[in-house]
């Protein structure tokens, strides 16, 4: 457990160390990983149209050309969009408030990750050093890893022990566990393609990137469900039912695709791909978040769900999660990376509409909300759907009006939408501790948190 020594900025006493380390408190540091998510969102979705145009036989793209497109925008859009958004963004905000901490385990490490991930994202989007930018990617989210680990073990107010911590913060543990297993390995990947003198280690980063896709969907779908359960229990308006279960999946996701992953590269290398891996990671993935559907739809039913925009984002993730095997089935795109990225980005702009009241004190406009949920379920649902140039085309149209939408709506809450000033705006069903703070949130919630004996 820290100790006074340990943690040596008195938060809320007025000394030079706490307003100093207010610049870069755990809500600053959360609000530049959601800046840098929406940022490379925004870059990897205009990458996004010529690769969907080229599919629906709509634009011409030479194959070097479209191979590179390829790559950037799964790397922008999981690496540097979804992922940081879901742990860096609303992990780093408010599992501290969660736990009844004042801040992270550490306010440097958590500011130096979300340094090193801005620094990766250049060079990636550059070109100019793929593979060290994906190494530094690797250095970064394990220091957040880290640092997330350490503020869970440590930093829980006295009675809150494991069992009784919100599932949103068990799924940010269990996903840097994840992490702290994953990432190491793929970093030496890639060290080892830059010692081999590989271009810009790009030659290295790529079957890398690609063997790193069976953990990326669990690291996609483990704090996606975390929210997903945060916004179930809220608007159901009744306790999560099956907890257990629940808790249970998520550790069956997180340390079960993690080793299942580590223990196939040990075995033939990242070249090798046994006939039997797709069907055990599929398993490892597609089980428990069976499990976790059907918890959400034991809640729903023992509640009087309300459909407010984040539980329709809720809705429209649960949805996702279904439909996309149905259509990959009928002909569609494979599931997997097709369907857990855009479920992560579901989830993520559920947590978006869901915090951010207690973020600014201000709301987003609901009817804005609503269009936005329903542009973008309708084009990735087209978009996944058996390959036709109209609905390809269609589904790309609306996924672009969703995001200006979203652009427009957010725009609107953040240049003084509608004002929300009671603490706990949602109702009785948000029963967590960041809705016993003050609308927005205080700079220094939990100033009190005993620094002697914290956790259980």
């Amino acid at each position: 457990m820290p100790t006074e020594g340990q943690v040596p900025a008195a938060v809320g006493t007025g000394s030079f160390p706490a307003r100093r380390g207010r610049v870069f408190s755990h809500r600053h540091v959360g609000t530049l990983y959601l800046a840098l998510a929406v940022l490379a969102g925004l870059t990897g979705g205009a990458l996004a149209l010529p690769l969907q145009l080229a599919q629906a036989g709509q634009g011409a793209a030479s194959g070097g050309g479209l191979a590179r497109a390829a790559i950037d925008h799964g790397a922008l859009m999981v690496l540097f969009c979804a992922l940081p958004a879901l742990t860096g963004g609303f992990g780093t905000w408010f599992v501290p408030m969660l736990l009844g901490a004042p801040d992270m385990a550490s306010r440097r490490a958590s500011l130096l990750a979300w340094i090193g991930l801005a620094v990766s994202f250049l060079l990636v989007l550059s070109g100019v050093q793929v593979g060290l930018g994906m190494l530094l990617w690797c250095a970064a989210m394990l220091g957040w890893s880290i640092n997330m680990a350490a503020t869970v073990l440590n930093m829980r107010r006295p009675g809150m022990d494991l069992r009784a911590m919100p599932l949103f913060a068990w799924a940010q543990a269990l996903t840097a566990l994840m992490m702290v297993v994953t990432l190491p390995v793929l970093a030496a990947s890639l060290t080892r393609g830059l010692l081999a003198g590989a271009p810009h280690g790009a030659g290295q980063a790529v079957p890398a990137l690609r063997a790193f896709s069976g953990p990326e969907i669990g690291l996609l779908l483990l704090p996606a469900a975390g929210i997903v359960c945060q916004l179930v229990e809220t608007f159901s308006g009744v306790a999560l039912r099956r907890r257990a279960a629940a808790l249970g999946a998520m550790a069956v996701l997180s340390v079960g695709g993690a080793t299942i992953w580590v223990h196939d590269l040990f075995s033939g290398g990242l070249a090798a791909q046994p006939a039997a891996r797709p069907v055990i990671e599929q398993a490892a993935t597609g089980l428990p978040m069976l499990v976790l559907l059907a918890v959400w739809g034991a809640t729903v039913r023992a509640g009087r769900p309300v459909l407010r925009v984040p539980m329709l984002w809720a809705c429209a993730f649960a949805a996702l999660l279904l439909a996309g095997p149905a259509l990959a089935w009928l002909g569609g795109v494979p599931a997997g990376h097709a369907v857990a990225l855009p479920a992560a980005l579901f989830a993520t702009f559920g947590g978006f509409y869901y915090w951010i009241g207690k973020m600014t004190g201000h709301q987003c406009p609901e009817s804005g909300g609503r269009l936005h949920v329903a542009l973008a379920t309708a084009g990735t649902l087209l978009c996944l759907a058996p390959h036709r140039p109209a609905c390809v085309l269609a589904g790309v149209i609306l996924l672009g009006l969703s995001m200006l939408a979203f652009v427009m709506t957010a725009g609107l809450a953040l240049r003084g939408g509608a004002r929300v000033r009671a603490a706990n705006y949602w109702g009785p069903g948000a029963r967590t501790l960041e809705w016993t703070l003050a609308t927005p949130a205080p700079r220094d919630a939990f100033a009190d948190f005993p620094y002697h004996g914290a956790g259980a």
